[in-house]
């Protein structure tokens, strides 16, 4: 992944992202290897993130809610289908 990519992703400025990579390397939140000639960044293995019960809560009310969202569009939707069907 180009570090151009990362910085733009993480919103961090394109100078920092060596450093940060590095970083996370030495704390080993991350495996892969860093191209510095091609400023890439080669991740192989990333360290899995453990939710609290809060977040899973949070993150279920989300999904609920989305999936009411998905409904409603398909409610809208259906008819126009079942017409042009």
């Amino acid at each position: 992944m180009a570090f151009q990519m990362i910085a733009k992703e993480i919103q961090l400025p394109l100078d920092r992202v060596e450093h940060l990579l590095m970083k996370a390397l030495s704390l080993k939140l991350i495996w892969g290897s860093l191209d510095q000639v091609d400023p890439r960044a080669h991740i192989t293995w990333v360290q899995p993130h453990m939710l609290s019960w809060q977040q899973i809560g949070q993150l279920a009310q989300r999904l609920e809610t989305w999936g009411q969202k998905l409904h409603k569009v398909e409610e809208h939707i259906a008819p126009e289908v079942l017409v042009t069907g």
